[in-house]
């Protein structure tokens, strides 16, 4: 909270002062576990501060406090970019600097009235390649969406391993959906719904699964120190070296679960803040796409494992079977 709240105060004294043109900056969300940063912002112009600091306090015993440095900032809304690229950071700068990005406006979409969300009859006066290219994605949506349902429902190697225990009763009631669920805009999110449940189960199982890991690891190496083992183990009282691994391990599964692309916010956000039906079902199906082709390669992984593991275990009999072979 201290990094944060040092971060806005330079931000808004720097607006202030005038280095950023007519006062703008831009808003986003950032995932604090991934420390992912969404691709859609909103851009706000600063109008007024007020001036909050607190200085000149004192503890009980009277020693003084140092300032705490508080900004109050009047913004408004000016518009939606897409963000383009955060720029690398300096030598000179601070670690706790607010970033700095690239960022494209977005411009009003095709059959929208002074800027007004009009998806509806953006879609109505599609022309005819258009339409088929949408019954295609929404058929894709449905047809990958069913596929990756069966998987964990039907697949028990897949359901222990991507699911925590409590949530695969609830994975047997997830719902079907057709085709008219996807075209229409308002049943649409129902589906959307669904699906970021599901991230979000498997963002949580992920979670739960590397603090076991950390958990385990820290108790381990400090049961190896001397004296008397303190719990909850702090990260702080342990080597240098298992402090970086420790570190290593939670920066691989923060990769691992990024590529996974099963962000339950990130991308939803920028579904929200997307103005034509079309583009929100482009957006899903992507999303949809990527888990399927994930699970399938899994599945495939372990049924050639399987096979193998067979294979071997047949050849093992035949070969008892011979009495030359074995006697020999």
């Amino acid at each position: 909270p201290k990094q944060k709240e040092q971060k806005n105060v330079k931000m808004a004294m720097d607006l202030v002062n005038g280095k950023w043109e007519n006062s703008l900056f831009c808003a986003t969300l950032r995932a604090r576990d991934t420390n992912r940063i969404a691709s859609v912002g909103t851009i706000l112009q600063l109008l007024d501060t007020e001036d909050r600091s607190i200085s000149g306090a004192r503890t009980w015993p009277g020693n003084i406090l140092p300032t705490l440095n508080r900004v109050v900032a009047n913004c408004k809304a000016v518009g939606v970019v897409d963000i383009l690229s955060i720029e690398e950071r300096g030598e000179c700068e601070e670690e706790d600097d607010y970033l700095v990005a690239r960022v494209k406006v977005r411009s009003f979409p095709r059959g929208s009235n002074n800027g007004g969300d009009d998806s509806r009859s953006a879609i109505k006066n599609m022309n005819d390649g258009d339409g088929e290219y949408f019954d295609f994605i929404s058929k894709q949506v449905v047809d990958d969406y069913q596929k990756v349902r069966s998987i964990y429902i039907n697949s028990q190697s897949l359901a222990s391993n991507e699911l925590p225990s409590y949530a695969r009763k609830a994975v047997q009631t997830l719902p079907t959906f057709d085709v008219s669920v996807v075209r229409d805009e308002t049943t649409f999110w129902k589906l959307v719904e669904t699906w970021q449940m599901l991230c979000n189960t498997i963002r949580q199982s992920k979670r739960s699964g590397l603090q076991i890991i950390v958990n385990e690891l820290s108790v381990s190496f400090a049961m190896k120190a001397k004296g008397p083992l303190e719990l909850p183990v702090k990260r702080k009282s342990l080597p240098t070296d298992v402090q970086r691994q420790l570190k290593e391990i939670e920066q691989n599964a923060v990769r691992e679960f990024v590529e996974l692309g099963m962000d339950p916010i990130l991308d939803f956000q920028e579904m929200l803040s997307m103005r034509e039906h079309e583009g929100r079902v482009e957006k899903l199906a992507g999303m949809i796409r990527r888990e399927r082709s994930r699970l399938e390669a899994k599945e495939s992984l372990i049924r050639a494992f399987l096979e193998k593991e067979l294979g071997e275990e047949l050849l093992a009999m035949s070969d008892l079977g011979d009495g030359q072979n074995v006697f020999d």
